[in-house]
């Protein structure tokens, strides 16, 4: 398995009790020190006629942390849309390094990245690789 990770300048717990189906699984606990009340949500990638990623629309809140996970043994590549992001979340995703992947080319390799800190809003992204692009979007709430 491989793991890409965009930030890892530390991990971010919410408050109240953690939700379990956000839970981050052992190697992203082993290899980013994430803790069990660290929130990680998961956007599956998959290639064919058209890419896939499912789902295509995220609410997350500051602090919590996304992977992009390959589905099967094609090529993708995320990256957002620095033209369609605001001003602090595109400086945001700038300074952190997060703009985009590099290419996922294993079954379950991951692209993941941290919204630690991250400025309330909608951060559009691209997929590309196997078949014709696919849109979607992270939006950003404030912490609870």
């Amino acid at each position: 398995m491989v793991v890409v990770v965009a930030w890892t300048a530390g991990a971010a717990g919410c408050g109240g009790a953690p939700d379990l189906s956000l839970r981050p699984d052992s190697v992203l606990q082993a290899e980013l020190g994430l803790t069990e009340r660290d929130r990680v949500h998961s956007v599956t990638l998959l290639g064919g006629t058209s890419e896939s990623a499912e789902p295509s629309s995220l609410e997350v809140l500051s602090g919590d942390w996304v992977q992009f996970r390959s589905g099967d043994w094609r090529i993708h590549e995320v990256r957002f849309l620095l033209d369609s992001v605001p001003g602090e979340a595109r400086s945001f995703l700038e300074e952190t390094d997060q703009v985009a992947s590099p290419p996922l080319v294993q079954k379950d390799a991951r692209f993941v990245v941290s919204f630690r800190d991250a400025p309330e809003g909608r951060y559009p992204f691209m997929v590309e690789g196997h078949g014709s692009s696919v849109h979607g979007v992270v939006v950003v709430g404030s912490k609870r």
